[in-house]
């Protein structure tokens, strides 16, 4: 059987590691399905270089495509709020809490940097009007649930992408978007839940690998690493979490002290 490229490493190292139904969601792991099972198998591929877990069904899909079978008006089903916040405002909301961690390490500069939300699920989603409220310049990039594709203009001394890469089918695009758009000197800040390399065999079972949700691209720490250096990007894990940057930031942060 013939299997796709790895589109981190771009070897020919992939191997056939299963079907998922395109219905299964995040969600299902607290109870009962969101969804019937359904007809459409998802194949899903292991790369045996840098353990990238990937589907390639949806590689040639146009952005309609992507709004009616998965962005759709159900969307909010697979991706509802963690039990416990279904009633939380979006100030007391865990992506408007992400917005303040990240400010703490941001360390005051406010005045400094220019920031990008990158895949902000509004304009601004939880996680910007964060920013927003504590005095940052924040602009929102949202390719799948806005009317463009247009990236805001100029440079950026901190992109974050949180909960985002997962959802990328053309990572050619994402590294070439994230390169273009973070300053020399700047942070790129991404969150995903990283997998373990090497592939075990019941990586499927991650309820992490879900179509539904638009989870088709699984990345382990190898992969990004290995993904970002193609675009002159160091990924690199500190105690705040994954972070990129090209050359040692000057403006004011905690996250390469």
């Amino acid at each position: 059987m013939e299997t796709p490229t790895c589109k981190c490493c771009l070897n020919q190292t992939t191997r056939f590691v299963g079907h998922i139904d395109f219905n299964k969601t995040c969600m299902d792991r607290f109870g009962p399905r969101v969804f019937p099972v359904s007809d459409v198998q998802v194949p899903y591929y292991s790369c045996q270089n840098c353990g990238f877990v990937f589907t390639d069904m949806m590689d040639t899909w146009s952005k309609q495509q992507f709004s009616e079978n998965i962005y759709n008006t159900d969307y909010s089903k697979a991706d509802a709020p963690t039990p416990g916040y279904e009633n939380k405002s979006v100030r007391e909301s865990i992506s408007y809490q992400n917005g303040i961690n990240l400010i703490k390490s941001l360390d005051g500069s406010e005045k400094e940097i220019r920031v990008l939300d990158y895949g902000a699920g509004g304009n601004p989603g939880a996680t910007g009007l964060a920013f927003l409220d504590h005095g940052f310049e924040l602009f929102s990039y949202e390719p799948h649930l806005s009317d463009t594709n247009s990236l805001p203009e100029g440079i950026f001394e901190f992109i974050y992408a949180i909960e985002v890469v997962e959802h990328c089918h053309n990572l050619e695009d994402l590294g070439t978007q994230i390169c273009q758009k973070l300053s020399l000197d700047g942070i790129f800040y991404v969150q995903t839940l990283l997998h373990p390399f090497p592939t075990p065999d019941n990586v499927l079972n991650s309820w992490y690998i879900s179509p539904r949700n638009g989870h088709i691209s699984i990345f382990t720490f190898q992969s990004l690493v290995i993904l970002f250096r193609r675009y002159g990007i160091n990924i690199v894990q500190t105690i705040h979490g994954v972070i990129g940057f090209t050359n040692k930031p000057i403006f004011k942060n905690n996250f390469l002290i």
